[in-house]
């Protein structure tokens, strides 16, 4: 046994060396490290960084309703989130620009919105002098371009109109008028 026991100790005392020889120094304070002590190319501008680039959302999509022809296009665009009801009203103002289309819009110039807000699931847009100077079915399209926009909105149900804060009768798709609130289904005809 006794044999033995100098082999142990030296081998005990071989690894103790090597792992102080392997260990990282206790450094109290930051070094600074000259660009040629980076090892493996690490500061090479050539080599893709490691971790995958975190990109953060700057859009978001909402659906718009269009004019074309006599009825709506739906059309998804990208918006900034997060996307309130006056936002998705703003961006009717004008059309995207698409090869070879024929979209329009029905409430941009001038615009005949004044406010929209969202009370208890029903979208209440309150409207301008501006609608009343549309004629024929230039109303009911502008009408029926807010109501398809509007519904499409998570949480939105039917939708409410009123001029300068007063309840306003509006066209629904069969040539009605009504002061009730409306729906998609109303213009479900236009959808095309």
């Amino acid at each position: 046994m006794s044999r033995r026991r100098p082999a142990h100790w030296l081998l005990v005392c071989l690894l103790v060396a090597m792992s102080a020889a392997c260990s990282v120094q206790d450094e109290r304070r930051a070094q600074t490290v000259h660009d040629d002590a980076v090892p493996f190319g690490l500061l090479d501008p050539d080599i893709p960084p490691l971790l995958p680039r975190v990109t953060t959302v700057v859009s978001e999509a909402a659906s718009l309703c269009f004019v074309r022809g006599g009825g709506l296009a739906v059309v998804e665009a990208q918006l900034e989130p997060p996307i309130e009801l006056a936002d998705v009203i703003n961006a009717l103002a004008e059309p995207p620009e698409t090869a070879g289309s024929s979209l329009r819009t029905a409430v941009g110039d001038p615009p005949v919105v004044r406010e929209v807000r969202l009370v208890a699931g029903v979208a209440r847009v309150d409207l301008l002098p501006a609608i009343t100077a549309l004629v024929g079915d230039e109303q009911l399209l502008a009408v029926a371009q807010l109501v398809c926009t509007l519904t499409a909105r998570p949480g939105v149900g039917p939708v409410s109109f009123t001029l300068e804060g007063s309840p306003v009768d509006v066209p629904r798709g069969d040539g009605s008028l009504t002061s009730d609130p409306v729906s998609r289904d109303d213009y479900a005809g236009l959808l095309g």
